[in-house]
């Protein structure tokens, strides 16, 4: 019997039909090593883009990725003989059999999909529907729950930030032929939002993004329509009350609330974090937190929870982005209610708790935004993607979802260099230029801002800044720490370039789910071998390609604004169930006030309890 390649399964053939299908798959490689040369020499002549999408085929294969989810795997395309089929008795459970006859009668206008829920929801609403283009029918709707390519997204999201709808279509990029209209379910009540245009994520995806301004009481329709017909499901049925980001309405009961944002069961960052404390002693935190980081050049503010209401003291000199863990923490009192507790944020760069748990005096549970492999601190989300989150489509453009929606030319049309601008934060980066100016073929760095290394300025040059979204029209993203870890990694990882990380002792919540040739290309800390990743990549374009997917997938996930209210949350309760005594408030402590958005109309429909004073 003729070989088989993996993957295949040819029990049914005889020999004779093996090996012709056999040359056939075979005679496809060569013809396919031909057309990736044949598109290579193309694309190194400065020709017209959309003639080059025209000649290099480009237009089919967005088309084609659109429709099969990226799948390259042709055996996991191929249907089992009918034969086999129905001696198995599959017929009735195949799920592609049972999407064909199901699209064929669904009708034009859905009766309104209800969003059910416990809670009173927020100005977020998310649900994953999809839709295809068909020649015989005006739109096949691609019924919930079956196998798709989408990645996953809860019933709803939280209020105020975004607002995702999942539009799944064979378009071609920048056709963008439906539209969105919210409007409240009762006539007599007029609603104040904001809906940007759709952010088409180019892989037949859209993201749809909402911003209310006022309460709706009777609850919100969203209708999803392509030309006049609702498509996907639509209308949507979002049940009231429905609060904007600024009501402050509380959920009481954190639980439900958690279920509702589909927070994940668990947290490895979180349980790593904390099993260096299996108990918090309040008393000892006041004593040695003022005294070890609490001096004239600290950056720490001590925090205390109670009833809802945040209390907080500012110790050492740099305290100014308090600022940014008020407002997260101010969010989160709006939408729930949360635990009683005393704890103490870092609010600069590095980690700061470096004993050891077998130590004595052990470690303080100090919260910073980024944790070291020599360090005990307990991580939260950083201050740059919950202010982005909380602010998005209200002053803040660059955004976990605005990033999806602009991430520059497919795959075949980015320039394939190695891509870099930023600060002289660390000297690994002026190393980069350095390359850079060597290997001009393989790299593009420049440094932005001189602060560090001003001496190197007039040697190095300075680069002339550049939109963050421009930095996707290269094929490869240098992540090269800053004084600690790269803020901008979470943002490279969701556009569609393979990301080439660094080797560090630094690290934000996420990094623990992402693995090296799997979600991204790891170099060494020193750049050593930075070249030759860039060539590897160069050489072997479908593996880098499928890594790059692989980790923009995994981030859109991770990165969800939901995701990090529910981080937040998860680690103020995991410290509040280790206190050991009652957190109280502390002299020189002030209440932080919520923001008085007196432009917004807030209507909360629970029975709000009164307050003591405190």
């Amino acid at each position: 019997m003729t070989k088989v390649p993996q993957g295949f399964d040819f029990s049914f053939l005889n020999e004779e039909e093996a090996r012709k299908i056999l040359q056939v798959l075979e005679r496809n490689e060569e013809l396919q090593r031909a057309e990736k040369d044949r598109i290579s020499k193309l694309q190194k002549t400065k020709r017209d883009i959309r003639w080059l999408q025209g000649v290099t085929g480009e237009w089919f294969e967005e088309v084609q990725r659109k429709k099969f989810c990226n799948e390259t795997d042709v055996s996991q395309m191929l249907k089992q003989p009918v034969t086999y089929r129905l001696r198995k008795g599959m017929v009735e459970n195949d799920p592609m059999e049972l999407q064909t006859s199901r699209s064929k009668n669904i009708p034009n206008q859905r009766n309104p999909t209800s969003v059910p829920s416990q809670l009173s929801f927020r100005s977020s609403f998310a649900s994953l529907f999809s839709f295809r283009k068909s020649r015989k029918e005006t739109l096949k709707l691609q019924p919930l729950g079956e196998k798709g390519c989408d990645d996953h997204i809860p019933p709803v999201s939280v209020r105020g930030t975004a607002l995702l709808l999942r539009i799944r279509s064979v378009l071609s990029a920048g056709q963008t032929l439906f539209k969105v209209v919210i409007k409240s379910l009762s006539p007599k009540e007029l609603v104040r939002i904001h809906i940007p245009k759709p952010l088409d994520r180019n892989d037949g995806t859209f993201l749809m993004r909402y911003r209310m301004y006022e309460t709706v009481s009777e609850g919100l329709k969203i209708e999803v329509l392509y030309g006049d017909e609702h498509v996907a499901q639509s209308p949507y049925i979002l049940k009231g009350p429905v609060y904007h980001e600024y009501c402050e309405c509380p959920e009481e009961d954190p639980q439900a609330w958690q279920k509702t944002l589909s927070c994940p069961a668990k947290e490895p960052q979180i349980a790593k974090d904390f099993s260096s404390f299996p108990s918090i002693n309040l008393q000892q935190m006041l004593n040695e937190v003022p005294k070890r980081f609490g001096d004239e050049r600290g950056a720490i503010v001590h925090y205390t929870i109670l009833s809802n209401l945040i209390y907080r003291r500012s110790l050492g000199k740099y305290t100014d982005f308090k600022m940014f863990s008020d407002e997260i923490l101010l969010s989160l009192a709006r939408k729930v209610l949360l635990p009683d507790l005393e704890f103490y944020v870092n609010l600069g760069d590095w980690p700061l708790e470096h004993r050891k748990v077998n130590e004595t005096p052990g470690p303080l549970p100090i919260i910073s935004w980024c944790g070291s492999l020599d360090s005990r601190d307990v991580i939260l989300p950083t201050y740059d993607i919950t202010h982005s989150t909380l602010e998005a489509m209200r002053g803040v453009t660059n955004d976990l979802l605005s990033i999806q929606g602009n991430t520059g030319p497919s795959w075949i049309n980015k320039t394939e260099k190695a891509f870099f601008r930023g600060r002289d934060s660390r000297e690994e980066r002026l190393q980069l230029v350095q390359l850079s100016k060597d290997n001009p073929q393989l790299l593009d760095a420049g440094i932005t801002g001189y602060f560090f290394f001003q001496e190197k300025e007039k040697e190095l040059g300075k680069a002339k800044l550049i939109g963050f979204f421009d930095f996707f029209k290269y094929k490869y993203q240098v992540n090269v720490d800053g004084t600690v870890a790269a803020y901008r990694y979470p943002y490279l990882m969701l556009g569609d370039s393979l990301v080439l990380k660094q080797d560090s002792p630094y690290y934000e919540h996420f990094y623990m789910a992402l693995k090296p040739w799997k979600h991204y290309v790891p170099i060494k800390r020193n750049l050593s071998d930075l070249l030759e990743k860039v060539e590897w990549a160069k050489e072997n374009d479908e593996e880098a390609k499928k890594i790059a997917k692989e980790g923009q997938l995994t981030a859109r996930d991770l990165l969800q604004p939901h995701r990090l209210y529910c981080y937040y949350y998860r680690v103020l309760q995991k410290y509040a169930e280790r206190q050991t005594s009652k957190p109280e408030i502390r002299d020189g402590m002030e209440l932080v006030p919520q923001p008085d958005d007196s432009a917004s109309i807030c209507q909360c429909h629970r029975k709000r309890p009164l307050r003591e004073e405190l």
